[in-house]
Parts: structure tokens; sequence; C-alpha cells
């Protein structure tokens, strides 16, 4: 009877679960968000089966169609040998967006089971295991990032089951869902998963000690070194995945940018309660936790809550679990259902009557809410949180919550029969997790999300890569929020793109958009390396097709499916040639806005033109001044006041102003501007667009991917013998100044000689890691690509290794010797064979360790059955 009265309650945390996610989010919309859930985790995975699909390869080494071609280990956080994304590889008719919503509940379901299979035999009564898996279910981060940042909580499972492996290491020796609990939760999510082995380390060397009667180190170093073999084994499973992606991040510069509430001594209310972003409970835990040290009980038992409080509190965990880059409090996570059971262990003690405290007491025990509510107030800002007034309506909620957390202890002490705290708890947790769902305004409502993934594009898309066989890159310029969710989309295997958007990624290709080239900023956020409508940077990037509403400059309409238009640019250029017309970096690097833009198309940049004479330079076609005047108004809208160096502008809201321009070309179809931008109000973004392609300046306070976008240029597309231009001014008070403005005809800055020479026929191999193609060249020139350059390329020239080299400053090249030439290009990602090898030892060890039990199994039964026949008369 009771262990049906246990599944039964099981049972009931499953359900709840799936209402949960349909109270909290599905009512509003799909389970996923229009945030990084459709720009990163429900794509990356997707394009990792449909690479797989093409070539059989499991263990591929770079990403062809991403951001140029990079490294395939920049995603690989984003599942590339999760256990939950593989299976995916056997549901082929199943949409990679159904199966990661699906998946995601089927994880936060399974979360709350076996968290609650873990505590149940830990309590004594009362159902306090089931309200503090209630509890655990509720707690801030699980259902907000289950879709949201699925990475944040998805491992989750796997480590509850690490944590019931534990208890079965610990009570019987065994250490096979230790093993395999760690291991999910490494490949599910390697970077919280040094938070997970920590929570791991930390209850298994808490609960050892505390049930150990007679303490000594000796005993405690071979349990200690029995418990670790396991972790190694499991880090050693998955070198595969974390040597290689280690080199990436090693090799990176910081992602994001240390900002003031971010530093080394941050600490928030925030990390503690309610947020998705902490631990994300209410004052009842942090209040146990304190509890639980201060009892009058054995040291042995307070390792466990002493060290999560020392984890939660000194900064530095924060710091070192975020791998030195900032403190972020989404890295504690981990540590939630060791928090959760340390809740329920006090206030099962309450029940007892073991922790009759007084109100003295009592007041101890908040005192750390106290601290932290002080801290926060003396603090400008609070995780990215920089407004006053919201910070103290944290330190108010905080307070309201530690007065509950008082009152539902006198309350226990009176009515014993039901967990008063934990049901307060839980009761705040909902109400909480409601509001904040739904506030966020992170949700995908099921509309927008099928204008995303609407099957007519993918059939364009599918189309012309069935009837154009070639190599060349095909862009989707619909802006807006298609913009931001296509940024890493690949809708056929074929298609290739020149965005970006990933924690990691090729240095020299983001330093070439953001610094050398100087493409447009739409979006906020630093890591974001969106598709653009500058017409010089796609004929440069080899960019054929584009889908949009409006052709940039050199694309004419191709076809209409429904309300999608595709275009093409027939003379976009060879994603890979050989040409003789090269100019050195030096040269280049002298020249200024927009010639650094409109010069490549003419020439390819060299570190040395060995071939040039002293002195002499190569004509370059540029565009020409001309001028650009702002209506100096003042309405209800918007204030433009004329300044010695610009304008200044405060913009009540987003307003259109048509610029009135003057010396351009009847030709002209191209317009390029440039100027500096003074943010008056650092605490909020502000964005410019002009003729529809948008720069972004973010927050430079209290944003760590704040893309520090000061000084915003534009090349657009505009109509010939159009003297107007349109800006859209968004909401904000700025200065903008230095103004430079220039106009030009692409097709004369096109110089067709440079790429008269490409690589053909193109064809893969090696499992997709390696591309061949042929070359024909009358004089010995220059391999230049627009596949971003990274030293782990090799090339070949009729099967002999050349020499890389960097051209245009960032991209791949070689010289190459006149003549007909067959051409290799391959790829591999770096420690990918020592991570191999980790791996094959790895199961090598466990292979040798699973046979050896069962030799002893096999052992120990023919000595009892010998033993048996010996005893027979």
């Amino acid at each position: 009877m009771k262990k049906i009265q246990t599944d039964k309650e099981a049972g009931i945390l499953l359900a709840a679960a799936l209402i949960l996610c349909w109270l909290f989010v599905l009512q509003y919309g799909i389970f996923g968000s229009r945030v990084d859930w459709i720009s990163q985790h429900s794509v990356l995975p997707d394009y990792f089966r449909q690479r797989f699909y093409a070539t059989g390869n499991l263990f591929p080494d770079i990403a062809w169609n991403l951001g140029g071609g990079q490294n395939i280990y920049n995603f690989s956080y984003y599942g590339l040998f999760s256990p939950v994304i593989l299976f995916s590889y056997l549901l082929p008719f199943v949409p990679m967006g159904l199966y990661i919503m699906a998946s995601s509940m089927a994880a936060y379901g399974a979360s709350a089971v076996l968290f609650y299979q873990w505590i149940k035999k830990k309590f004594s009564g009362g159902n306090t295991g089931f309200w503090t898996a209630c509890m655990f279910a509720l707690a801030g981060p699980l259902i907000f990032h289950s879709y949201n940042q699925i990475m944040f909580v998805n491992y989750m499972p796997f480590l509850c089951l690490a944590l019931i492996g534990t208890d079965r290491f610990l009570q019987k020796n065994k250490k096979g869902l230790l093993l395999l609990g760690t291991t999910g939760m490494i490949l599910t999510s390697f970077y919280f998963s040094v938070g997970g082995i920590l929570a791991l380390g930390l209850y298994g060397a808490g609960t050892y000690i505390a049930q150990t009667e007679k303490f000594s180190w000796k005993d405690f170093g071979k349990k200690a070194g029995g418990f670790t073999g396991p972790l190694i084994l499991s880090v050693c499973l998955c070198g595969i995945l974390l040597v290689p992606t280690a080199l990436v991040l090693l090799s990176r510069e910081s992602g994001g940018n240390t900002t003031e509430g971010m530093g080394l001594f941050s600490i928030s209310p925030l990390r503690f309660f309610y947020s998705p972003y902490g631990v994300g409970l209410t004052y009842l835990s942090l209040g146990g936790l304190m509890g639980n040290l201060l009892r009058k009980e054995s040291w042995k038992k307070k390792i466990l809550p002493a060290g999560l409080l020392l984890i939660l509190f000194v900064p530095v965990f924060g710091y070192l679990l975020n791998g030195g880059l900032y403190v972020k409090d989404k890295v504690f996570i981990p540590f939630l259902p060791l928090v959760c059971l340390e809740t329920g262990k006090y206030v099962e003690n309450l029940r007892k009557g073991r922790d009759r405290s007084g109100w003295a007491d009592l007041l101890i025990q908040v005192l750390p809410g106290i601290f932290l509510i002080g801290y926060s107030l003396f603090r400008e800002s609070a995780q990215g949180i920089s407004q006053k007034w919201l910070i103290g309506g944290i330190g108010l909620a905080v307070a309201a919550d530690m007065a509950f957390f008082l009152l539902s202890q006198k309350i226990y002490g009176k009515f014993p029969r039901f967990p008063w705290p934990l049901l307060f708890s839980v009761g705040i947790l909902f109400f909480s997790g409601w509001a904040m769902n739904s506030q966020w305004k992170k949700m995908l409502p099921a509309g927008d999300y099928e204008e995303i993934i609407k099957p007519e594009k993918t059939d364009l898309i599918k189309e012309t890569l069935e009837k154009d066989k070639g190599w060349y890159r095909m862009e989707e310029l619909e802006g807006g929020t298609q913009e931001f969710a296509d940024m890493n989309r690949i809708r056929d295997i074929g298609q290739n793109i020149s965005s970006i958007y990933s924690s990691a990624y090729n240095q020299d290709y983001a330093g070439f958009r953001n610094k050398t080239f100087q493409v447009n900023r739409h979006f906020r956020n630093c890591l974001m390396e969106a598709a653009t409508d500058n017409p010089i940077f796609l004929n440069l990037m080899g960019v054929r097709y584009v889908t949009g509403n409006r052709p940039p400059a050199g694309y004419t309409l191709l076809k209409k499916k429904g309300d999608t238009c595709l275009y093409e640019n027939e003379k976009a250029f060879p994603l890979a040639f050989v040409t003789d017309r090269v100019i050195s970096e030096k040269e280049y690097q002298e020249l200024s806005f927009p010639d650094n833009q409109s010069v490549l198309l003419q020439y390819g940049v060299i570190e040395k033109a060995d071939q040039e004479k002293p002195g002499k330079k190569k004509p370059i076609s540029s565009m020409k001044a001309c001028s650009l005047e702002l209506p100096v108004t003042e309405n209800q809208n918007i204030q433009i006041r004329k300044t010695e160096k610009g304008y200044e502008i405060h913009a009540l809201k987003e307003t259109e102003i048509t610029a009135q321009l003057s010396g351009r070309g009847e030709t002209d179809d191209l317009l390029a501007v440039k100027f500096h931008v003074k943010n008056q109000n650092l605490q909020r973004d502000m964005y410019i667009r002009l003729e529809g392609q948008t720069n972004r300046l973010s927050a430079e306070k209290g944003y760590e991917y704040a893309n520090k976008n000061q000084d915003f240029s534009y090349t657009v597309t505009t109509e010939k013998q159009k003297d107007k231009g349109v800006f859209i001014f968004g909401k904000g008070s700025y200065i903008i100044e230095d103004i430079q403005i220039f106009t030009g005809n692409l097709e004369e800055l096109r110089e067709e000689k440079l790429c008269e020479n490409p690589l053909e026929g193109i064809w893969f191999s090696e499992g997709g890691d390696r591309l061949t193609g042929a070359v024909r060249t009358e004089k010995q020139g220059y391999l230049i690509t627009s596949i971003p350059y990274d030293k782990n390329f090799k090339i070949t020239v009729d099967g002999e290794n050349v020499e890389k080299k960097k051209v245009n400053t960032a991209f791949l090249g070689a010289k190459i010797p006149k003549g007909v030439h067959s051409i290799s290009i391959s790829y591999q990602a770096p420690g990918k064979n020592a991570g191999l090898f980790l791996t094959g030892g790895g199961l090598v060890c466990l292979a040798v360790l699973v046979m050896g039990r069962l030799c002893r199994r096999l052992l120990a039964g023919c000595w009892e059955r010998n033993l048996v026949n010996r005893k027979l008369p």
C-alpha cells in the first residue's frame, strides 16, 4: 500500500508539472520564447541533425553553413552531443522545434519526479518530502528556462539521477547511477555541470560525514577516492565534447563585458529569491539554511548547510563557476536540489520539535535577508537592474517574505498537522512564478512562431537550392523579430549564411564585421552578428540569393511564393576564387570609410603585396562625398537641434524624419553614412534607422553584453535620382556628430576581373569536413575566400600542402601558382583527436569494470554452487 501511495504522489507531481507548463506558458503561446530559444536552442540542434543526415558524421569538425564557416565546437553548448538531442536523430519526421518543446516539458516533469524519488525517504512523515518536491518544481528557474535558455536547467534530471546514485554509492557502494547521471549531465550542459559536480561532491561529503559515527580522515579518503572515480570516468567519457570545447573557450576573448553590478564582489537578493537567474526560492530556504547551521547538533550534520551558505555568499565561488568572466547568479541553479533538501530538513525538525526557536532565535535567521536588502540598496545596480525603485521593490518583497517565514513557523507550532512553512513557500512561488513568466514578455505566441517557420519560405529555399547546385550563400532579410529568429536558422543543409549568434565564435570574423568593415549593428547584444542588407558586404560574402521585402542594390526579383520574395544577384562573388589583383594590408589600413568597404569589391587584401613596386599605388574607385541636412524641428514627438559638430536629438517616441540629400549622381544606388553617437541616457538603449537599416547602441549600465556601438555606419540601397533619405529616430536623448555622407553606384565600384577565376565543381568529403574544387588561372595569384580564417584549416594544391594566409584581414587564403589546379580545404577541430582518445579510453575502462564485475559475480556463483555440491550426500 505504501509503495502504491508513493507512486501516486510521483504521478501527481508529473501531472502537476505538465499543468504548470500550460498554466504559465502554453495558454499564451508555444513552449518556447522570442529570445535565445528561437534563435539558438531550437535551431542549432536542428542544424546538427541536418548535418548528420547529410554526411552520416556523428563527430563533425566544422559548421560550413553558419557564420561563414566556423569550428562546430563554437556551438557545442547548444546540445552537440546531448543525449536528448541525439535521440531526436531517430525521429526525422518530428520537427526539431516541436521536439525541443516536448523534450523540455518532459525534462521538467522528470526533474520533479526524480527529485521526489531522491528525497522521499529522507523524511519520516507529514508529507514533508512531497511538499518539498512541490517547492522544487515551482522554483524560479525550472519552468522559466525550460522554454527560454534551456541549457540552464535541462541537465536537472541527470543531476537528480546522480544524487540518487550518490546515495546508492554511500549505502551499497554501487556506482552505476552516479556514473550515468554525471555523464548525462555533462553531455547535456557542460557549463552547468561544473556546478553540478561541485554540488554532488558537497552532498556526498556532507552525507558521508553526517552518517559516520566515528569519523577518520583515512576512511574518508578511501570513500572519497571511490566516489571520485565515477566522476573522473564521466569526464573521460565526455572527452570528445570537453577537450575541443575547452580549447575553443580558452582561445576566445570574453563574450560579455564585466559591468557594474557584475563585479567580483557582487551579490543581491536575486541570487536567492524568486528570480529565474538564481536559486529562485523563498526566504524559507535561506532561513532554513541558517537554522540548520545554528541548530544544537553535531558539527558533522552542519557540513552541507555551511557549504551551501559559503558557496552562495562568498562571491569568489560565483566568479570561478562563471569561468572568471563575471559573477552571474545562473551558476547557482545546480545547487537548487541541495537547498531544497536542507529546507525540507529544517521543516522536518520543526515538526519533530527539535527546533522550537523563540523570536530571538528566529530574528537571527532573518539577518542574512536584512544584509542582502541593505547591501543592494547601497549599490547602483544589482544583476542588471539599475533602477533604485525596482531594487527597493525586491527588498520590500523579501521583507514581506521574511514576515511570512516567521509567521508560518508560529502557526506550525500550534497546528503541526500540515507543513505550513512549506505550504506558504509553495503558495508564494506559485503566484510569483505565474507573474514572472507572464510579465517578462518573452513568451512566443503561436501565430508569431508559425510566421517564423512558415513552409512557403522553406519550400522556396529548397526549390532554389535544388535548381542551383552551386556553392554560395543565401540570407533571409526580413527584419525585426524574423531577423533575430533567423541568425542561426538553416532551413536546408544546402543553405549557407553569414550571420551567427553564439557564446563562442571566430574572433577574426567578428573583428572584421564590427571594427574593420563596420557592418551596422542591429541588436544590443555584442554576440549577435545578424544578417545585413549592406549590398557591399552581401557581394563580398558571396550571398547570391536573399529573401525579404525589398531588394538590396544589385539584386533582382527571381521568384515569389505567398508573401515571400526571393531576389538574386548573379554577380555576387564566389565563396572562393584566385586573383592577382591584390593590395597590401598596410595600404588597406590607410583607407577610411567607405573606401574600406568598397575596395574589397576591387582588390583582395594580403599581408604583403610583394610584387608591388615601392611607392606605387593601385587605382581605387571610390564613392564621392555628398551632403545631408536634417530638418531642425521641435514638436511633441521630437526635437532636433543643430550643433557645431552635428545634431542634438530628443525623441519622446519613435519618429520618422526625412533628410535632404545633395550632390548625388543620377545613377547612384548606394548611400553610405557614418557618424559618432553620444547617448545622454546611459541606462537605456538608443537606435537610429536609415532606409530600413538599423544601428543600435546598448545601455552602458546594467547589461553585460553591451555592444558599445558608438560609431554608426550605414551602407544602404536607395532609389536612383533620389534626393532624400528617410531616418527613423528611436526614443531617447542623444547627440550625433562627425557626420560623413557618401554616394555611389554599385556596378561602378565592382571590378568583375577580381573574381573571374572561381573555384568550381565543389564537392564535400570526409564526413563533410573537407571541400574540394578546381580552378584555372593564367597568372600566379592568391586564393581569396570568404571563410573566416582559422589556423586549423589545411589547404592542399594538387595534393600538396601549401601555407595558409590571412586575406582580406580576416579570411582564409593561400598563394596559388598559375595553371589548372585541384584545391582542397579541410578543417580539424583542435583537441578532437585528444578528446576521442579520452572518450575511447573511458569506454575501455568502463568495459573492463563491467566485465570485471560480471566475472566476479560469475565466480561467486560458481563458488556458491561448489559449496552446495560439497554439502550434498
